[in-house]
């Protein structure tokens, strides 16, 4: 499996100098376009190529022209112009506007950090997978509201996840076609300036950038964006959510897992304590992510054919909320590597019930016999009867006098071995094995 890029590789990618680069290339992509469709000379596209890059260009004059115009690309393009001389210089921009630049450009960052998360994911996945083999067979308290329901294994646990996981991938990649869409049709969308050449230079453009491309390049089409925000944020919720669920089987009271990081120190001033360093980070993140994706839902409403209002809000969520999610998606392949399971301490907790977990075995048992209402009333009573007697439960249930001469106790008492009603999962959790490690390999 590569190696994905770093956290801090991703945030350059939206960073002033990668944006500003950004923009030069979809200047250049512009014009080569053009030429090819005989709009500008072959010669000018040549000439605008050569110098779409900030170390051709007097950056110092460039933001000086920002700071007077307040139109960062209308300062870029003069600055570009007047690199590539007044020949060429003339062809720079030729019938493009602001917003299809910022914009085209934004979907290209967007879309290699979408590449760099998915091979993120996939480690995610082997993390995952390789959790579920560990804990297929592993006994433990499936829980309900918070308290212990009937027993499960670790591996189910963590097959539901990896089955959630699959549903984000499946739902980014679905995504991809209406996402990473250039935006190129002029100053309303219309493609006014470009005349008959414009539908092929909307194709062919995107084409040549590695884009798909809208039918109708409205500027007020923000939709797709606000998209794939929302689901970095679904992502995000989930990675959360376990996150969660570590956090809270790491408490003392539990303890049934533990954020194992060498050398951490849990507290400043309580010594013994070992906090979770890795978890508590992802859910603070994915609370941030969430406050965008809110945001960018604002900013998809756009006044008219057009609005710089929430074009800025738009740019800024960009900015913010994509670096984000890659680095949220890292902390979390960190996380799962770094949790260590104490199958002993959740077996511990199983039998801490005296049997009540497995109590929907023994009514089912009973049911056999005397039908599924009288033994639910009949198993509940002497459930009961356990918790204010402070006795285990199969005494109370093989004592109790109502118990039918009938029942057979030893297969009774079988029946409340929490280590014999687990369901299916362990089946389940195999094939979330494989699940997993099909979507590493698929996305690694």
């Amino acid at each position: 499996m590569s190696q994905p890029p770093d956290v801090a590789a991703i945030r350059d990618l939206f960073s002033d100098t990668a944006r500003h680069q950004s923009w030069l290339e979809v200047e250049a992509a512009l014009a080569a376009t053009q030429a090819e469709l005989g709009m500008i000379p072959e010669s000018a596209a040549e000439r605008i190529a050569a110098c779409a890059r900030l170390d051709a260009l007097d950056m110092a004059a460039y933001a000086e022209r920002a700071a007077t115009n307040h139109a960062p690309v209308l300062a870029l393009v003069e600055t570009l112009a007047e690199a590539c001389g007044p020949e060429a210089g003339a062809y720079v921009h030729w019938g493009g506007t602001t917003q299809n630049i910022i914009q085209t450009a934004r979907i290209r960052q967007m879309h290699t950090a979408h590449r760099a998360l998915l091979q993120r994911l996939g480690r995610v996945f082997a993390g995952l997978g390789e959790m579920a083999d560990t804990g297929a067979d592993m006994l433990i308290a499936g829980r309900s509201n918070r308290r212990q329901g009937l027993p499960v294994t670790f591996g189910f646990k963590v097959a539901a996840w990896i089955e959630e996981m699959l549903r984000h991938e499946q739902r980014l990649r679905e995504a991809e076609p209406r996402v990473f869409v250039a935006q190129f049709g002029g100053a309303i969308g219309a493609m006014h300036a470009f005349g008959e050449h414009g539908p092929a230079l909307n194709e062919a453009i995107a084409t040549r950038l590695g884009l798909g491309w809208m039918r109708v390049p409205s500027r007020a089409a923000l939709d797709h964006i606000a998209e794939y925000i929302q689901l970095l944020a679904l992502l995000a919720t989930t990675a959360s959510k376990i996150a969660n669920e570590f956090y809270v089987l790491m408490t003392d009271e539990i303890a049934e897992v533990l954020e194992n990081l060498d050398g951490a120190v849990g507290s400043s001033t309580m010594p013994q304590k070992v906090n979770s360093k890795i978890g508590v980070r992802v859910i603070a993140l994915a609370t941030q992510l969430r406050g965008q994706a809110a945001t960018l839902l604002d900013a998809m409403q756009p006044s008219h054919e057009g609005d710089a209002a929430t074009n800025i809000t738009m740019y800024a969520v960009i900015d913010r909320a994509v670096p984000l999610a890659y680095e949220l998606i890292t902390l979390f392949e960190q996380l799962v590597a770094s949790i260590e399971l104490d199958p002993a301490r959740m077996r511990h907790n199983v039998e801490a019930s005296g049997g009540l977990i497995a109590a929907e075995n023994a009514m089912m048992t009973l049911a056999a016999t005397i039908g599924r209402q009288a033994a639910h009333d009949l198993v509940h009573r002497c459930a009961a009867r356990a918790r204010d007697a402070d006795t285990d439960f199969a005494t109370a249930l093989c004592n109790d006098p109502e118990l039918p001469a009938e029942v057979d106790i030893d297969a009774l008492r079988a029946a409340l071995d929490p280590a014999q009603y687990t369901g299916q999962s362990t089946p389940m959790a195999r094939w979330a094995v494989c699940a997993a490690a099909e979507a590493s390999r698929r996305l690694g």
